[in-house]
C-alpha cells in the first residue's frame, strides 16, 4: 500500500503478507498535522474564499455597491493573535501546534493527564490536568489525544463537553476515536449552531483508519460518519489532509518501490502490517 489505509486484513488471503508505507512517520508527521491545524485555524479566521465568492457577486454587480453587505460586516473578522487556544492533550503533536500558535501572538493552554504542570513549558500560559477549564476558556480546542486502539480517549468530545466550550467556539480534532459524532451533529445542529468544526479524520467510510470500508472492492458502503454532519454550514469536512503532503507522497512512492524490489530479489519487506501466517506485528 502507499498509505497507511492498507486492505483490511480480513479481507486478504491468508499466504499473503499485508505492508504499507510507514516511513514518513514519526520524522515529517507530526510537522505535517500540525502545520495543517494552523491552516484549519487561519481557515476558520479568515474564511478566504467565502469571503472573495460573496465580493465578486455583490461588488461587480450592475447595482454595487448597494448589493453589498456594509463594510464593517464584509471585513471584519478576528486575528489568530487575539485568540486563546487550547491543546486538550498536550504531548508531540500538541507542543508543535502550541510553538506555531504562540509564534503568531496567541495565547496558548494545554492540558494533559500527568504533570509536572508547574512552572509550564513554553509557550504555554498555563499546563493542567483540568480539561473543563480549557474547554471553558478556548476559543480554538485543538484535540491531539490519541485515537485509534486508545480506549481511554474514546467519547472524550461528547454532548457535555461540547457545551462546555465557548458558543463560538472552534474545534480541530486530530483524530477521530476520542469524538462522539453522534453528539458532535447533534450539537452542531440544533444547540449550539455557532459553533464550529474543521473534521479531517472520519469514524468509518473509506477515508478511516485503519479499515477503510468505501465500497467495493474495499468492503461494503459506509458514510464516513454521518452525511448530514458533512454537509452542516458550521462543518468544514476534509479528506485526510493533515498528514499527507507532497514530500508524504513521494515517500510513499519510494516506500513501495523499495517493497516491490525486495519482493522480487526475496528480500525482507518494510513497513510490514501482517506477514504470511497470520501474525499481526506492530508497525
Amino acid at each position: 500500500s502507499s498509505t497507511y489505509f492498507y486492505a483490511a486484513p480480513k479481507a486478504v488471503p491468508s499466504r499473503a503478507a499485508i505492508a504499507t508505507a510507514t516511513g514518513f512517520w514519526p520524522q515529517r508527521g507530526v510537522d505535517q498535522i500540525a502545520e495543517w491545524c494552523i491552516a484549519a485555524i487561519f481557515q476558520d479566521v479568515y474564511r478566504l474564499a467565502a469571503a472573495s465568492a460573496a465580493f465578486v457577486e455583490c461588488a461587480f454587480a450592475a447595482e454595487a455597491p448597494s448589493s453589498c453587505a456594509a463594510a464593517s460586516e464584509a471585513t471584519n473578522h478576528t486575528m489568530v493573535s487575539d485568540l486563546t487556544i487550547g491543546i486538550y492533550g498536550y504531548g508531540r503533536i500538541g507542543s508543535e501546534v502550541a510553538r506555531r500558535a504562540a509564534a503568531l501572538g496567541a495565547t496558548v493552554i494545554g492540558t494533559k493527564r500527568s504533570g509536572p504542570f508547574v512552572p509550564p513549558p513554553p509557550p504555554l500560559k498555563w499546563l493542567s490536568p483540568d480539561n473543563d477549564r480549557l474547554l471553558r476558556e478556548a476559543d480554538v480546542v485543538v484535540l491531539t489525544v490519541p485515537g485509534t486502539g486508545h480506549a481511554s480517549t474514546a467519547g472524550l468530545v461528547n454532548r457535555t463537553s461540547l457545551l462546555l466550550m465557548r458558543p463560538h467556539a472552534l474545534l480541530v480534532p486530530v483524530s477521530a476515536g476520542p469524538i462522539n459524532f453522534g453528539d458532535l451533529e447533534a450539537v452542531l445542529r440544533d444547540e449550539r449552531p455557532k459553533q464550529r468544526a474543521v473534521i479531517d479524520t472520519w469514524p468509518g467510510g473509506c477515508w478511516h483508519y485503519p479499515n477503510a470500508s468505501g465500497g467495493p472492492p474495499l468492503g461494503p458502503p459506509d458514510f464516513p460518519g454521518s452525511p448530514v454532519l458533512a454537509r452542516l454550514p458550521n462543518v468544514l469536512p476534509l479528506p485526510s489532509l493533515s498528514m499527507r503532503d507532497a514530500a508524504y507522497w513521494r515517500s510513499a512512492a519510494d516506500s513501495v518501490a523499495r517493497n516491490l524490489d525486495a519482493l522480487a530479489n526475496g528480500k525482507p519487506l518494510e513497513g510490514v502490517v501482517r506477514n504470511a501466517s497470520d501474525v499481526v506485528s506492530v508497525i
